[in-house]
């Protein structure tokens, strides 16, 4: 019987064979498998788009803020008009309230003729206060004034009195995949409505001029 050289069988075995047969499928899964070319883009199309309704979302808050924080500090400055006797003195109405005090007031992307006010003095002699025709019933919110000019009062009072002064703007979305979450219509649109209001006591000044209504 002829010797058979082992050696020569190991030394013409491919390297890593354990001695079976791989199938060409398995192979091509296994490279697949190791294969992350376009992992990249793959994870950016799953992320994009939350990450962009975040991006969205911060920017119409601080959108909001920023147009709250303008009326805010209008509301603030006017009203000192309206303490000092300023806007009753020279017999203002509130039209010329509005263009001549308010609106410069405010930054360039406020719309002037959308901007609506309520100047009102406080009723005295009510129980337990004045402030309360303010508010709801359930006194948990301010009742907001209307969206209509003809609607509002202007009431600037004289001194000594106790007056309040409420600025409203309807302010549109910063963009329209938050809109439906508004709470009014303004012109067919959906916007949110903006107050801001101050409240004092007006100096002691005379020369008030007299306010039909008030």
């Amino acid at each position: 019987m002829r010797n058979i050289d082992l050696t020569m069988i190991f030394a013409h075995r491919p390297a890593g064979s354990s001695g079976r047969s791989r199938s060409p499928l398995g192979g091509r899964l296994r490279r697949l498998r190791r294969d992350t070319s376009g992992a990249t883009a793959v994870e950016f199309g799953l992320l994009v788009l939350p990450f962009m309704l975040t991006l969205l979302g911060v920017f119409e808050l601080g959108y909001t803020f920023f147009m709250m924080s303008a009326l805010d500090s209008a509301a603030r400055t006017s009203a000192r008009a309206v303490m000092t006797g300023a806007v009753s003195t020279a017999g203002m109405n509130a039209a010329g309230f509005r263009s001549g005090v308010v609106c410069p007031k405010l930054p360039a992307n406020f719309d002037c003729a959308s901007v609506f006010i309520n100047v009102t003095v406080v009723p005295p002699g009510t129980s337990p206060t004045g402030y309360y025709s303010y508010v709801n019933g359930a006194r948990s919110a301010l009742l907001v004034p209307a969206l209509d000019a003809s609607a509002n009062s202007f009431c600037p009072g004289s001194g000594g009195q106790y007056v309040v002064v409420q600025l409203l703007y309807p302010a549109n979305a910063f963009t329209q995949l938050f809109a439906s979450r508004a709470t009014a219509t303004y012109q067919g649109k959906k916007v949110n409505v903006l107050m801001s209001t101050a409240t004092f006591k007006a100096e002691p000044y005379s020369g008030a001029a007299a306010y039909e209504g008030c």
